[in-house]
């Protein structure tokens, strides 16, 4: 560790005192950050396990016989909210109809009357404000 730091001060020269407890402050909120992002992540895992747990003692409850760690894992896929190209068509129909419509958000509560899903919920509207974005982003407008 301290050799790392001489390395830096030589690298960055005699001005890099002033910047150093600046750099030292980013890196300790960083890793703190961090180390709190791994302690959820760590329950999150812990409760999946005991999850997995109940559903072998369940599964042994109603006669399951093999082994449940033999069971294959399987990924569980996103639900898509639009079909493909359905949102990009959509977008730009708006942009036609309503030119006044410029920000995404905008866009995204008239995709929501649209589709005549509920306006109140904010959920809804940021998830599909950030695929408006990102829809925008491609057709570049």
């Amino acid at each position: 560790m301290y050799q790392a730091h001489q390395d830096a001060a030589s690298f960055f020269g005699q001005n890099s005192r002033m910047a150093t407890p600046l750099v030292i402050h980013a890196l300790v909120k960083k890793r703190a950050e961090l180390a709190g992002e791994l302690l959820a992540a760590e329950k999150h895992r812990r409760d999946i396990k005991a999850r997995l747990s109940q559903i072998d003692d369940s599964l042994a409850i109603f006669g399951y016989a093999g082994d449940t760690s033999s069971i294959k894992p399987r990924r569980k896929y996103a639900t898509r909210m639009f079909k493909k190209g359905h949102l990009r068509r959509m977008v730009y129909d708006i942009r036609r109809g309503i030119p006044g419509l410029a920000t995404n958000d905008a866009i995204a509560v008239e995709v929501v009357r649209r589709m005549k899903w509920d306006a109140e919920d904010a959920g809804v509207l940021f998830a599909v404000s950030l695929e408006v974005r990102d829809v925008r982003k491609t057709i570049g407008r």
